[in-house]
């Protein structure tokens, strides 16, 4: 599969985690093996929303790669979040001696669009 996917590939595979989940499907903790992304569990397989790749129920990873890929997905979305509160940090210093209500607005909303980021972040590390 090609790591360029278009933007109607990706809308398929958003509404299809959407239908799966609709009918009882769960989004998994674990990020995929191969690309990190988001998971839906339903039935016996566990489909990425991100790269379309699906595992069966009790399939083992394949290659050393998969394996350690979980762990690697964690140590890099830490390190994500660990940027972000950095980000958030600098941005609050910045706002603090700001007079331009223009340009703290402006930056109230990347503050607020980096706390949303760091929410999701966290989440998916767990």
């Amino acid at each position: 599969m090609s790591w360029c996917m278009s933007a109607e590939d990706n809308t398929t595979r958003i509404r299809s985690a959407a239908s799966l989940l609709v009918k009882g499907g769960t989004l998994t903790n674990e990020p995929c093996p191969k690309c990190g992304g988001v998971q839906v569990r339903f039935a016996d397989k566990t489909t990425c929303i991100n790269c379309g790749n699906e595992v069966k129920a009790g399939a083992q990873p394949k290659t050393k790669e998969e394996k350690i890929a979980p762990a690697q997905a964690s140590t890099g979305l830490a390190s994500v979040a660990s940027i972000i509160e950095e980000k958030i940090a600098l941005l609050a210093a910045e706002m603090r001696s700001e007079s331009d209500i223009s340009v703290q607005k402006q930056k109230a909303e990347l503050l607020e669009s980096y706390l949303r980021i760091l929410e999701k972040t966290k989440s998916l590390i767990g």
